[in-house]
C-alpha cells in the first residue's frame, strides 16, 4: 500500500513538474518579448541553459522550441545573423530529434532559417533547406507556404544568376491554387527582373532586395523598381534618378529592417557613382554604414571587430573602393570586404559552397591586382608584386585548399575525435549530395531512400559539421591561412633549382608572377578580343589529329606567338618550371610552344620548350610549396578494361601493358576482372596506380568521369577516397580538364584524385588512343624505373618520342606526343646507371694500370 501510494505521489508531482517546467518556458519567452532588450536576451539565455537540461516531455521540448524561434527573430532584426542562424537550426534539430509534428516548423523556422542562409551568402544551405520545406509543404497541401518557397527559391537562383531556372520556378508558383494578387506580383516581378538579365547578358543589376515574404503589399512598387532597374541597364542614369525618387517614399514605408534601409541608402549611393556625383555617393555610404552600426561615426572606417557577416558591409566596401582616389585606401576597402567574405565562409560546409564565393571574389582580386601592377609599375618595389601575388592566390582553388587542410589537420593529430567525426561527416555529406542530385553513381548499390529523408539528412549533417567546425576552430585558431608564405616559396624554389609562373585570368587582363628564388617579376598582359583568339586558336590545334599536319607553318607561327604572348622568356634560365594556369590556359599545352621563330617541317627539329624545360603543373603555389616528395616504389597496379568485342575497344591498351610490364613491376586487372569494386578494392596496396580506359571530361549535366569495364567512376566518388598512391598515371582521354569554374579552376579528374590524397599524377589534356601512347607510356615507364622522377620521366619520355627515328615526321606532331602532363613534386632524378657503369670502367681502368705496371716493375726487378 505504501509502495502504491508512493508511485502515486512521484507520478502526480512528476506531472506538476513537468506542467511548471513548460509555463516556466513560456512565461520566460513571453517576458522577452514584452522587453527585446540585449538585457532581456540576456535573461532569457540564462534562463534557456538551465531548461534545456531539464526538458523531458513533448509539451516541453514544444514550448522550448518556440523560446528558440523567437530569441533567433529577435537576433536576427539587431543584426546578429550567425547567432540567429545557430538558434534557428538548434530549434530545427530538436523538433526532428523528439518528433515535436505538432510546431509549425516551416512557418516559424525554415523559412526565416532559408532567408539568414541566403543572406549570409550560404547559397547551397539556403538551396537545401528551400527545397526542403517546399516539399514538406507540397506534401502538407499548405498552399501559403508553397507560394513561400517558390517565391524564396527564386530570388536565390536570381542571386545565382540561374535565370532559366528563376523562370521554371516562378512559372510553378503560378500555378499554385489560391495565389493572390499581390503574391502573382512578386512573381512576375522576379520573372521580369530575370527575363531583363538575360537579354541585357549582365549577371547583376543595381540592387539586391531583400528576399520577399508573404504579405507584403508592393503594387506600384514593383513596376517602378523594374523601371528603375531597366534605365540602370540603359545606362540613363537620369531617368533612373527620376524612378528612385518615385520609389523612395513608398520604398521607406515598407523597410522595417535596418538592413533594408541600409540597402536603399546602398542603392542611392550607387546612383550617385554613376552620375559622378561622389561627394553625395560617399555620404550615402557613410549613411549606411551608421543605419548598421549605431556606434558609427563617420569620421573614420569601422574597425574589423566592429564587423559582422552582412552583404551591405561588402556592396558598401567594394563602391567606396572605387570611389577612393588613393591606391592604399582603395585597398584597404577591398581588405574589409575580404574579411567580411570570411566571416561569411564561415557557415560553409561544403566545397560547392566555397566555390561559388571563390567566383564571387575573383573580381575583387582583379581589381586588388590592378591596383598593386600600377604602383610596382610606378615604384618597381617587390612588395606590391608580392601582395598581388597573394590577391592572386586567394580564389585559387579555395574549396580544394579547405578539404586539403582538413586532411592535413588530421594526419597532424589523427587520433582527435572531432576531426575524425568531421571527416566522417564529410564524406557522409558528399555521399548524400551525390545522392539527392541523382548523379549516376552505382544506383543499383544505393539505399532507396525518400527524397525528402534524404533532404533532411543532408540538412542534419550540415548543421552538425557546422558545430564540429566552430568546436575546431576553437581548439585549433591558427589551423588555415589563405596567405602563401613568399620565403617558403622562395626556399622551395632554391632547392628545387626551379622558378614559378603564375597567371591570373581576369575579366579584361591576364597577370603574369614569376618567381625564383632571387627575384619576383610581375607582368599585365591585355586580354583583347584579338588576344583571346590566341589563346583560343592554339587550344583548337589539338581538336584533331589532322589539324596540326594540315598546316605546319601555320602552327609553327602560333606556337611561337604565344610563347611571347605569354611572356615565356621570363623562365629561359631554368630548366625546372612550374606552371600555374588559369581560366582558359588551363586547356594549354605549353611544352608543345616554340621557343624560337623555326621554318622547319621536322617536328623532332623544332625548338619547342619541352626540350629547354621540364614542367610541372599546379592549380596553386599552395600546393607546389606544400607538395611531398616523390618516393619511387616498383609496385603498380595497372587497370585495362580494354573493352575487347565492342565499338569502344582500346586498340593499343594491350601492347601498352605488355610494355608496362617490362619496366614496373606490375599487377594487372585486366578485361572482364577491371571492376570498378575490384580496383577500389585493391588501389591503395600499390605505389602506382596506371588507369588505361576511357574517359570524359564532362559538361553541365554530367561530372568527369573513368570507365571500368562494368560501370564509371564519376568525379564526385573520388571526393569520397583516401588514397594512398604515391603516383597515379591516368592513360585515357581528357583526364586533366572538365568543366571550368571560376577561381577554383578546371573540375577535372586530376582535381578529384587531388582531393582523394595523390600529390603526383600524369594526366590528358584530349582525346588520344593510338600507338603513341603506349610508346610514351614505355618511355615514362623505362626511364621512372632509372631515374625514380616521374617529373623527369614526364619530359624524358616525349624527348625520347621525338627522336625516335622510326617514327614518322606525320606521328611526331606535337598532337600525339604531349597530351600528357605532370602534376607533382619536382622529384630530383637519381644519378643515372650509366654513371655508376663510367665510374666501374674508370676504376678497371686504374686497377688495370696498377697491375700492368706492378707486372712492368717486376719484369724490371728480374733484369
Amino acid at each position: 500500500m505504501k509502495k502504491g501510494l508512493i508511485l502515486i505521489f512521484m507520478l502526480v508531482f512528476g506531472t506538476c513538474f513537468a506542467q511548471d517546467l513548460e509555463e516556466a518556458i513560456y512565461v520566460a519567452t513571453e517576458t522577452f518579448n514584452q522587453n527585446q532588450t540585449d538585457k532581456g536576451l540576456t535573461v532569457l539565455h540564462k534562463n534557456s541553459l538551465q531548461f534545456e537540461t531539464q526538458l523531458n516531455t513533448k509539451d516541453e521540448y514544444y514550448a522550448f522550441i518556440n523560446l528558440l524561434v523567437n530569441k533567433a527573430y529577435y537576433l536576427d532584426k539587431t543584426n546578429r545573423k550567425k547567432e540567429a542562424i545557430k538558434s534557428y537550426e538548434k530549434a530545427h534539430q530538436l523538433y526532428n530529434d523528439h518528433n515535436i509534428s505538432t510546431y509549425d516548423i516551416v512557418e516559424y523556422c525554415l523559412i526565416p532559417l532559408g532567408i539568414l542562409y541566403h543572406k549570409t551568402n550560404a547559397y547551397i544551405k539556403a538551396e537545401q533547406i528551400t527545397t526542403y520545406y517546399l516539399q514538406l509543404a507540397e506534401k502538407q497541401n499548405n498552399k501559403q507556404q508553397q507560394i513561400s518557397g517558390y517565391i524564396n527559391l527564386a530570388k536565390l537562383y536570381q542571386s545565382l544568376h540561374k535565370h532559366q531556372q528563376v523562370i521554371t520556378i516562378v512559372n510553378k508558383g503560378l500555378k499554385v491554387e489560391g495565389i493572390i494578387k499581390h503574391q502573382k506580383q512578386n512573381l512576375n516581378y522576379i520573372k521580369r527582373k530575370s527575363n531583363l538579365l538575360i537579354k541585357s547578358n549582365q549577371k547583376r543589376l543595381f540592387l539586391e532586395n531583400d528576399l520577399i515574404v508573404l504579405g507584403r503589399d508592393i503594387g506600384n512598387l514593383e513596376d517602378l523598381q523594374l523601371h528603375y532597374e531597366t534605365a540602370l541597364n540603359n545606362e540613363d542614369y537620369d531617368k533612373a534618378f527620376s524612378y528612385l525618387n518615385r520609389l523612395r517614399p513608398l520604398t521607406i514605408n515598407n523597410l522595417s529592417s535596418a538592413r533594408s534601409r541600409a540597402q536603399f541608402s546602398f542603392q542611392e549611393a550607387q546612383l550617385d557613382f554613376k552620375r559622378n556625383l561622389n561627394d553625395k555617393a560617399i555620404a550615402k555610404l557613410k549613411n549606411c554604414l551608421a543605419i548598421l552600426l549605431p556606434n558609427f561615426d563617420g569620421t573614420q572606417l569601422p574597425k574589423t571587430t566592429d564587423l559582422y557577416p552582412e552583404n551591405t558591409f561588402i556592396d558598401v566596401f567594394d563602391l567606396w573602393a572605387e570611389l577612393e582616389t588613393e591606391s592604399e585606401n582603395a585597398l584597404h576597402y577591398y581588405d574589409l570586404s575580404f574579411y567580411v567574405s570570411d566571416l561569411l565562409t564561415q557557415e560553409n560546409t561544403s566545397q560547392e559552397s566555397y566555390i561559388l564565393n571563390a567566383s564571387i571574389n575573383k573580381g575583387r582580386s582583379e581589381k586588388c591586382i590592378a591596383i598593386l601592377y600600377n604602383m610596382f609599375q610606378l615604384k618597381g618595389e617587390s612588395d606590391y608584386a608580392k601582395r598581388a601575388f597573394n590577391y592572386a592566390e586567394y580564389t585559387k582553388a579555395s574549396a580544394l585548399k579547405w578539404y586539403i587542410n582538413k586532411k592535413t589537420l588530421l594526419e597532424k593529430h589523427p587520433t582527435d575525435s572531432l576531426l575524425l567525426k568531421e571527416h566522417y561527416l564529410l564524406k557522409q555529406q558528399q555521399q548524400l549530395s551525390n545522392r539527392l542530385l541523382n548523379r549516376p553513381i552505382n544506383r543499383a548499390q544505393l539505399q532507396l531512400l525518400d527524397r525528402d529523408s534524404l533532404q533532411l539528412q543532408l540538412i542534419t549533417t550540415s548543421t552538425k559539421l557546422k558545430q564540429l567546425q566552430d568546436s575546431i576552430n576553437k581548439k585549433y585558431p591558427s589551423n588555415y591561412s589563405k596567405s602563401i608564405n613568399i620565403t617558403n616559396l622562395k626556399s622551395k624554389l632554391n632547392i628545387d633549382k626551379a622558378c614559378l609562373i603564375e597567371y591570373f585570368y581576369g575579366k579584361n587582363n591576364l597577370y603574369q608572377f614569376v618567381f625564383t628564388p632571387n627575384h619576383i617579376d610581375f607582368q599585365h598582359i591585355e586580354l583583347s578580343e584579338s588576344n583571346k583568339l590566341k589563346i583560343s586558336t592554339f587550344i583548337d590545334y589539338f581538336d584533331n589529329a589532322s589539324v596540326i599536319n594540315n598546316d605546319i607553318s601555320q602552327f609553327t607561327d602560333h606556337a611561337f606567338q604565344l610563347y611571347e604572348f605569354l611572356k615565356l622568356n621570363k623562365i629561359s634560365a631554368y630548366e625546372n618550371v612550374v606552371i600555374i594556369a588559369d581560366g582558359f590556359l588551363n586547356f594549354i599545352p605549353f611544352e608543345t610552344l616554340l621557343t624560337e621563330q623555326t621554318a622547319t617541317s621536322n617536328y623532332s627539329k623544332m625548338p619547342f620548350l619541352v626540350k629547354k624545360h621540364r614542367l610541372a603543373y599546379h592549380t596553386s603555389a599552395l600546393f607546389y610549396t606544400n607538395t611531398k616528395p616523390y618516393q619511387f616504389k616498383n609496385s603498380a597496379l595497372g587497370v585495362f578494361p580494354v573493352f575487347d568485342n565492342s565499338n569502344l575497344k582500346l586498340t593499343y591498351s594491350l601492347d601498352e601493358a605488355e610494355r608496362i610490364d617490362d619496366e614496373i613491376k606490375t599487377e594487372f586487372l585486366m578485361y572482364n576482372a577491371a571492376t570498378k569494386k575490384d580496383v577500389l578494392d585493391q588501389i591503395n596496396q600499390y605505389s602506382i596506380l596506371h588507369l588505361s580506359t576511357h574517359a570524359n571530361s564532362g559538361d553541365f549535366t554530367t561530372p568527369a568521369n573513368i570507365d571500368f569495364i562494368d560501370s564509371k567512376l564519376y568525379l564526385q566518388e573520388l571526393y569520397n577516397l583516401d588514397l594512398t598512391n604515391d603516383l597515379v598515371v591516368l592513360s585515357a582521354c581528357e583526364t586533366g580538364v572538365g568543366m571550368l569554374h571560376k577561381g577554383e579552376g578546371s573540375m577535372s579528374l586530376t582535381r578529384g584524385f587531388k582531393y582523394a590524397g595523390v600529390s603526383n599524377l600524369v594526366v590528358s589534356l584530349w582525346k588520344i588512343n593510338d600507338l603513341s601512347t603506349s610508346q610514351l607510356m614505355s618511355n615514362f615507364y623505362s626511364d621512372l624505373r632509372k631515374t625514380e622522377s616521374a617529373f623527369s620521366a614526364n619530359q624524358n619520355s616525349k624527348l625520347a618520342y621525338l627522336s625516335n627515328p622510326d617514327i614518322s615526321n606525320i606521328k611526331k606532331s606535337p598532337y600525339y606526343w604531349s597530351a600528357f602532363v605532370y602534376f607533382g613534386d619536382l622529384t630530383v632524378s637519381k644519378p643515372s646507371s650509366n654513371y655508376n657503369l663510367y665510374v666501374y670502367f674508370i676504376l678497371g681502368l686504374i686497377v688495370a694500370f696498377l697491375c700492368w705496371l706492378l707486372i712492368f716493375k717486376q719484369k724490371t726487378w728480374k733484369r
